[in-house]
């Protein structure tokens, strides 16, 4: 009989980035691709980039001394879905990006190929990718060095999947965080070898330290779509969220104490259903649900009590499936103020007239005083928008991240809310994601 040689339960992959921030705001972009269609990942992928890159026009005016070009658009995180980006994308910008001065978190779900339909990638090929990323002119190698003592112990033959965080730090220097996934979805468990996911052991959190010491660390846990669910693992208890209490003695001597964000890139089936005004909707997939609820509440994930999930998600599947809902969850009560429509809601609360929490359904008005809430899902609206876009870009900013908020205060969650939209101009086909 064939033995498995004995790993560890976790390896542990800290990361810490000094960053420069101006202030305590988090700025957030999440890109909803139309359809999971690889060959257009890359386009999709480079016209997002673009709006942080390029210099936006000036607006005319002719009381102004200055028409210069306005600084490109900042942000914090930009957040794409799951199995996305080819590796020869992401060495593309890697090898370019060192050059800007103001340039965020980047995360993506990455694929072996543009023109395959496996996702997975083979050990062998992992291997090979992080010896061409240690090759990248500026990029900081020792970020890899977990991720290789953790890699160097897989057979070449097993398959797994991988996402990748990536930013330029205050020394301009390429930072590269490669994270694998832990828990299988039930659509990479197969009879098929080249189709069925092996779950990894390595817990990743990356520490985002501002130069500015006025302001607080940030500290970011990136995952893939079913890392964040309570699902039955082939390996018990590997769960990345419980493992960061459970199993924090793996982490060394001084494991980060709280989580800020976790950044989740997915490819997940969403539950449609109609609404009381009989038109259709759909909702979150309720293991999500219920692990924001968890978060927010269970003492087996108590490192998250004060986490913001950023999620991204491709509007419709592989299948034709409904997907979409690509947001956010933060644990503050929602507020008064209306969303724009191209915003659905799902509140974790109740109506100020009933007891006994639940979500709402997104034709339930959960602002404006007229529910008592706790905290909120605030996603793209898949029923509002273009149909022909190809993709659509959500923009929001946590003002101020919960763990930074004073309980004798005013709470603030998400504002400052925009939308863009990636459509085709012209030909030679090129994507331009325009303000909506």
């Amino acid at each position: 009989m064939k033995s498995h040689p004995k790993q560890p339960k976790f390896l542990a992959n800290l990361l810490d980035w000094p960053v420069n921030r101006a202030d305590r705001t988090f700025q957030v972009y999440v890109v909803e691709p139309g359809h999971y269609e690889p060959k257009n990942h890359a386009r999709i992928f480079d016209a997002a980039i673009n709006v942080f890159i390029e210099r936006r026009a000036a607006r005319v005016d002719p009381y102004s001394r200055d028409a210069s070009a306005a600084p490109p658009l900042h942000f914090d995180l930009v957040t794409f879905p799951e199995a996305f980006l080819p590796p020869e994308r992401l060495l593309d910008i890697l090898k370019n990006v060192g050059r800007l001065d103001d340039f965020g978190c980047v995360h993506v779900g990455l694929r072996p190929s543009a023109t395959e339909p496996n996702h997975l990638f083979l050990a062998s090929e992992l291997k090979a990718l992080r010896d061409e990323l240690k090759a990248v002119p500026g990029l900081w190698t020792a970020d890899l060095d977990s991720f290789s003592g953790w890699l160097d112990l897989q057979d070449d033959k097993l398959r797994f999947n991988v996402g990748c965080l990536f930013t330029v730090d205050a020394e301009q220097r390429v930072r590269v965080c490669l994270h694998p996934k832990l828990v299988q979805s039930k659509y990479e468990v197969s009879p098929l070898p080249e189709q069925n996911m092996e779950e990894a052991n390595l817990l990743t959190v990356v520490t985002l330290r501002p130069t500015n010491k006025k302001l607080k660390t940030i500290i970011v846990q990136p995952l893939l779509c079913s890392d964040a669910l309570h699902l039955a693992t082939k390996r018990t208890d590997s769960r990345p969220l419980e493992a960061l209490q459970s199993d924090a003695e793996c982490l060394g001597a001084n494991p980060p104490d709280h989580i800020d964000i976790v950044s989740v890139p997915t490819c997940t089936r969403q539950v449609p259903g109609p609404s009381s005004k009989a038109s259709y909707y759909r909702t979150w997939h309720n293991e999500f649900k219920r692990t924001f609820e968890r978060a927010a509440s269970d003492d087996a994930l108590a490192r998250h009590h004060f986490a913001t999930f950023v999620l991204s998600n491709f509007q419709m599947m592989p299948e034709g499936e409904p997907g979409g809902l690509s947001g956010a969850f933060i644990p503050i009560a929602v507020g008064h103020a209306a969303f724009p429509d191209y915003v659905t809601l799902s509140c974790w609360g109740h109506p100020k007239d009933t007891e006994g929490n639940r979500w709402s359904t997104p034709d339930e008005d959960c602002t404006r005083g007229k529910w008592s809430t706790l905290g909120y899902i605030a996603s793209l609206n898949p029923f509002n928008g273009k149909p022909e876009a190809m993709a659509r870009m959500f923009g929001f900013t946590v003002r101020q991240l919960p763990r930074d908020q004073s309980s004798w205060g005013s709470k603030y969650g998400l504002t400052d809310c925009t939308l863009r939209t990636g459509e085709d101009q012209g030909s030679p086909p090129s994507l331009i994601f325009a303000t909506s």
